[in-house]
C-alpha cells in the first residue's frame, strides 16, 4: 500500500494519536478541527480509534483516555429518547462495552425496547457487538440477524445522501458483516 515500513507506520499512529488529542474538549470530547464538543458520534469514533491503539500497544495518556471514555458515559446517561436515529449511541456502547465500561442495564434496554428505532444497520450491529462483549450472544444474534434483514431489504440511496454517522450503505454492510465475526454471531448467512 505504499505506507512504509512497520516503524514509519508505528511514528505515523503515534502523531495521529498525538494530533486527535490536541482536539480534545476539557469534557473529554473531541472537535474536528479543535477542541470543542458537540457531535457525539465523532466522540464516539475518535475514542474507538483510542482504545484501538491503546489495545494495539500505542501511547495513548491514561487522563486523555478516561476522559473520553467518562463523556462517553455522560452522553449516554444523558441521551434523549429516539424514535429513529441513535447512531451515536450504539456507537458509544459500543466503545464502552470494549473497554468494559458500559451498563448492561444500557445495552439490555435498547436491545429490548429500542432496536427497531435505530436509523442504520451499523447502529443495530454495533449494539451486538456491544451485548456479545458482555456474553449476551442471543441479544447479539438477535440484533445482527436485524442489521442484516435491512441491509438485504435496503435499496440503494439515489444521489448523495447525509447521515448523522457520515455512513453509507457500503460501510453499513462491511461493517455489520465485520461486527458479526468478531462477536463470533452465526446469525448472518
Amino acid at each position: 500500500l505504499g505506507l512504509g515500513s512497520k516503524d514509519r507506520i508505528d511514528l505515523r499512529i503515534q502523531q495521529s494519536i498525538t494530533r486527535v488529542l490536541t482536539r480534545q474538549a476539557p469534557n473529554g470530547a473531541f472537535g474536528l478541527w479543535g477542541a470543542y464538543s458537540g457531535d457525539a458520534w465523532l466522540d464516539a469514533y475518535v475514542t474507538d480509534f483510542l482504545s484501538r491503539a491503546r489495545a494495539a500497544g500505542y501511547t495513548v495518556p491514561d487522563i486523555a483516555f478516561r476522559n473520553a471514555l467518562d463523556n462517553l458515559k455522560n452522553e449516554i446517561a444523558y441521551a434523549a429518547d429516539f424514535d429513529d436515529g441513535g447512531e451515536d449511541i450504539a456507537y458509544a456502547l459500543m466503545v464502552l462495552a470494549r473497554e468494559g465500561e458500559a451498563a448492561m442495564g444500557d445495552l439490555r434496554y435498547y436491545a429490548d425496547e429500542r432496536a427497531d428505532n435505530f436509523a442504520t444497520p451499523l447502529a443495530q450491529a454495533q449494539l451486538g457487538a456491544a451485548l456479545a462483549a458482555y456474553g449476551d450472544q442471543p441479544r447479539a444474534d438477535a440484533l445482527f440477524s436485524k442489521a442484516a434483514a435491512r441491509i438485504a431489504l435496503r435499496p440503494p440511496a439515489e444521489g448523495q445522501v447525509y447521515r448523522a454517522d457520515y455512513g453509507s450503505r457500503l460501510r453499513d454492510t462491511a461493517g455489520v458483516l465485520s461486527l458479526a465475526v468478531e462477536a463470533r454471531s452465526d446469525s448472518i448467512d
